[in-house]
């Protein structure tokens, strides 16, 4: 009978009944492997509590598998119907898309349709990239039984990459440049194969997601218009994958993690900031710049301590806490401190400085774990801090509460320093005490170095080209170019930092070494004060030669020396606005404090100037004389920063008590007498909204004149703060101030964030209670002893709030 399919069909279907002996491997070493196991537990008599052991392990392999797979299955749903998506997005949880939520991110739909035509182009230049450029940086990489490691197959696949959405920067951005953010998504079918040490493997089901910030300049007066581009992931995206032959064996609990951890680590330091992939467009055209340009500044950061934090290593036989660490990432930068064994309120103390390519759009990440020796590290609680704000502020030192968790808080100081090129920077230091006494070498300043290109490198034997790299080295760090495979004639484009306490004194040394044969091609040393004695202390694309014997090679670096200069800051003004308060309501409500502030204990002079406020520490009772004026609190706007999250709308913060069952039958009971109506207590607040993180920021300083409800007239206060929608309803998100016992007067002086866009704040109210945290028994709620409503549906989002009082009405139930 003559075959009704096409001829091209039939090869296809032979080519894959045709299975070389390669291809079964896996699935008889699998086959084998299990068999082999249950007749060593028979064997050696062994108990069944192993059978049961794989078989949990497998079956986690399994569930993390169908995980993964339903999140790439999710997303790749998303690429190809993101109307249907969305609106299904939208009818569950009323969440949009940055395109639709941001009026400055486009969505650029064409963008993906020319990526969509490119794609079978970019596919084929991907495995030249692939080969050319990631496979040597590997092999260098790897240790010696894995130097033959090579792609044997490269396939991007039929689904292209996605762009979500599109920001173009048109503020704060040099006039020779242009700066643009896209948010990126890839859920395809590429497939990599490998093969290394007479094994194959391979990887596909590839998952990744992330900000590319792209940078095209020098901008040119003529064709193309753009001198080259430069993209980089702002931060570490997000990357999943699926291991395929050999590395199927690999793909269980920790294991994977190992791996998953190795390949980050390659991503950071091919394409996360300050690390970046640069392409030149036109010919002719210095883009030095483009491959090394001048940081934004630098951050100095202290963790100082942590309290509150959630206790992961609960037991019912052992009464064990958690054991907290750090780590720190500042794009492809990353720090830990030490752990802390056993202690939910650590104390670190523990300092580092972070070089911050571009503040605008890097943020300071801060994850806390819990160290555990048999498993893997549990998250404590996580932190991002814009660095724009940093840069813009200076200092930023304060409590923030942490994401991702039920409870917890961090006390850290960031504080920013400007790159000065003038030598007389390097002899004017002048910063606080603190960094001076600090656990680790706290520098002045910093070497930027710049390797170009070498050439006519000496032959390490006769007739055997060199693989070289150059090594760069001050004092005791050591850094290195990735290895040029055989050339004399290397292009690194690599660059360099150090940081220096005594530039006056040290020496750069420079290194060319062969792969290969670890036999030295050259040295040169350049003493750090001739950089200084230069005009802005830089050496620019300046040729300098290597020298082995009477052999001398020309490479061309660029050698910056930057001096660290502490910012004053640019505070944003506190404006009055007296329209603003008047949009409140009446006068039983919202009562505006006339006059200037000053804390507790201070008294404003009689020429009228202000004494300098010093704000009482969370926590602290602070006694008021009947005058909201005098126990103010003065807290300007730009000071409510925090990096709460909407998982705060569950947790409570630092020292708050636990209201369960165990704990009403534990604490004394107490009596209520009747509250008296015509008592009104105040509520000290802020409220302002951030427009650059889209969230409503609101500030509980203090309370006082608090009518206790207990007969003895005992009261531990707290403050609940909700968002309610204006048509009723349940409420948005609800925070939690910490207790304060024993106290009519509480401070409490905590900021709390609630995520709303700002086009529907008119649609929401905010309201306060202030309860009792005492025991009147387990059927009895905490009483209300004031609240009050804030409607937001006049609040001018560009205006803050500043000092005000909230007279708060007694008693009443508010449904909370």
């Amino acid at each position: 009978m003559p075959s009704i399919l096409d001829p091209s069909t039939e090869e296809l279907q032979t080519k894959e009944l045709i299975m070389s002996w390669q291809n079964y491997i896996v699935p008889i070493s699998c086959s084998v492997a299990l068999m082999a196991l249950c007749w060593g537990v028979g064997y050696y008599n062994l108990s069944f509590l192993w059978i049961i052991l794989f078989s949990i392990l497998y079956i986690l392999k399994q569930h993390m598998w169908m995980k993964r797979e339903n999140k790439r299955l999710r997303l790749r749903q998303f690429i190809s119907q993101e109307r249907e998506a969305i609106m299904a997005q939208f009818a569950q949880n009323d969440d949009l898309p940055a395109w639709v939520q941001f009026p400055d991110t486009e969505r650029i739909e064409w963008v993906n349709k020319v990526i969509h035509q490119l794609w079978p182009y970019i596919g084929e230049y991907a495995k030249q990239f692939m080969v050319e450029f990631i496979e040597p940086q590997v092999r260098a990489q790897m240790p010696s039984p894995f130097k033959s490691f090579k792609f044997t197959k490269i396939d991007m696949g039929d689904l292209p990459t996605r762009v979500g959405g599109l920001k173009v920067y048109t503020k704060n951005v040099g006039r020779d440049r242009i700066l643009v953010d896209m948010d990126v998504v890839y859920a395809g079918d590429a497939e990599f194969s490998v093969k290394t040490c007479g094994f194959s493997g391979g990887m596909n089901q590839i998952v990744l997601t992330g900000k590319v910030r792209c940078v095209l300049m020098p901008l040119l007066p003529y064709p193309p218009m753009v001198g080259g581009i430069s993209g980089s992931f702002i931060e570490l995206p997000k990357f999943d994958f699926n291991l395929t032959g050999m590395g199927e064996f690999v793909q269980l609990p920790g294991l994977i993690d190992a791996i998953r951890s190795v390949v980050n680590a390659q991503i950071a330091n091919l394409c996360v900031l300050p690390n970046k992939i640069v392409m030149p467009l036109a010919p002719n055209v210095d883009i030095t710049k483009l491959y090394f340009p001048e940081p934004d500044g630098i951050v100095r950061l202290k963790i100082i301590e942590a309290r509150n934090l959630e206790n992961k290593d609960f037991s019912i036989l052992r009464k064990d806490k958690s054991d907290p660490y750090c780590e720190i990432q500042v794009g492809a930068q990353i720090f830990k401190t030490k752990t802390i064994n056993n202690d939910l309120n650590p104390v670190f103390n523990e300092y580092f400085e972070a070089v911050v390519d571009q503040a605008s759009g890097q943020t300071l990440r801060i994850d806390l774990f819990d160290e555990d020796s048999t498993g893997k590290d549990e998250e404590l609680g996580r932190l991002s801090l814009p660095l724009e704000i940093v840069r813009r502020d200076g200092v930023v030192q304060k409590w923030f509460h942490l994401e991702g968790c039920k409870h917890g808080e961090l006390h850290i100081k960031v504080q920013w320093f400007d790159l000065a090129n003038d030598k007389n920077s390097l002899g004017k230091q002048a910063w606080d005490d603190e960094w001076l006494t600090a656990d680790k070498p706290v520098h002045p300043a910093m070497v930027m170095v710049y390797v170009d290109t070498v050439s006519d490198l000496p032959y390490p034997k006769a007739g055997l080209e060199p693989s070289p790299y150059v090594e760069v080295s001050l004092g005791r760090a050591i850094q290195r170019t990735h290895v040029r495979e055989k050339t004399v004639n290397p292009l690194y484009q690599s660059k360099f930092t150090f940081f220096v306490k005594q530039p006056e004194g040290q020496n750069l040394h420079f290194a060319a070494v062969d792969d290969g044969t670890k036999r030295p091609l050259g040295e040169l040393e350049i003493p750090l004060l001739s950089v200084i004695n230069q005009p802005e202390m830089e050496f620019f694309q300046q040729t300098q030669y290597l020298t082995l014997g009477i052999h001398t090679s020309p490479v061309v670096l660029t050698i910056r020396l930057r001096a660290f200069k502490p910012t004053k800051g640019t505070h944003s003004e506190v404006l009055d606005f007296d329209q603003t308060a008047k949009s409140y309501g009446t006068a039983s409500h919202i009562e505006r404090a006339e006059r200037r502030t000053v804390a507790p204990g201070k008294s404003v002079p009689s020429n009228g100037t202000l004494n300098v406020a010093i704000p009482a520490e969370p926590g602290k009772t602070v006694e008021a004389n009947g005058d909201p004026d005098v126990s103010a609190l003065k807290l300007e706007a730009n000071n409510t920063l925090s990096a709460s999250s909407p998982s705060i709308a569950e947790s409570s913060l630092s020292q708050a008590t636990d209201h369960t069952l165990m704990s009403k039958f534990k604490r004394p009971k107490h009596s209520k007498k009747k509250l008296d109506k015509h008592d009104r207590a105040q509520l000290h607040i802020n409220l302002h909204y951030n427009a650059d993180r889209f969230k409503l920021v609101v500030d509980i300083i203090q309370a006082k004149d608090i009518t206790p409800v207990e007969k003895n007239g005992n009261v531990s206060p707290y403050v609940k703060i909700k968002l309610v929608p204006l048509t009723g309803g349940s409420e948005k998100a609800t925070r939690k101030t910490p207790v304060i016992r024993n106290t009519t007067n509480p401070h409490f002086d905590n900021t709390f964030e609630f995520d709303v866009h700002y086009s529907d704040l008119k649609n929401y109210k905010l309201r306060f209670a202030v309860k009792d945290d005492l025991n009147y028994g387990v059927l009895h709620r905490p009483p209300v002893l004031g609240y009050c409503d804030v409607p937001l549906d006049e609040f001018d989002h560009e205006k803050p709030l500043t000092d005000h009082w909230l007279v708060l009405t007694p008693g009443g139930r508010t449904n909370s």
